[in-house]
Parts: structure tokens; sequence; C-alpha cells
């Protein structure tokens, strides 16, 4: 792991999460609004609810997550990820 990602993992351990992905699941509207929040933050924490996981892989998930918004996934912690610009 490169000195960059570990020190956004540090930091994120600190953030809350500033989205909240339900049983509407990954749509257009929530992939706008997450690069937003990364053009913002530079870095955000999601939330996944258990509702939208439900029978699906969290860390397939969270890296299609990641490449929809062009961003980098930094951590995945049970139901939350970490998302970096």
């Amino acid at each position: 792991m490169n000195e960059k990602i570990r020190k956004l993992r540090s930091e994120s351990k600190n953030l809350k999460p500033s989205i909240i992905i339900g049983k509407n699941g990954i749509n257009d509207a929530v992939i706008k609004n997450i690069k937003t929040h990364l053009r913002t933050y530079g870095v955000i924490k999601i939330k996944i609810l258990k509702t939208h996981i439900e029978g699906k892989d969290k860390k397939s998930l969270a890296i299609e997550l990641a490449e929809k918004c062009q961003a980098q996934l930094v951590d995945v912690v049970g139901f939350t990820l970490v998302l970096a610009k």
C-alpha cells in the first residue's frame, strides 16, 4: 500500500458518512452527488445500508462504485467505504 492511500485511510477515520446509499441503490443521481462531494472535499465516506447490499459482495460493489465515479477506493470497513478524488 502506498503512502498516499495510507494517509487518506488514516484521515478518513474521523470523517462521518456524507452520503448514504439506501434501497434505491446506485443511480445517476447518487453518482452525480458523489462526484460533487469528491470535487468539493476530495475524500468522502459513504455508508451503504443493508437493504441495498443484501446478496451482493461489498468489496465488488465498492470497486464498481469507485469506477463509476472515476474515484480511488481508499478503504472498505463493514458497510462503509471511503473514496478519494
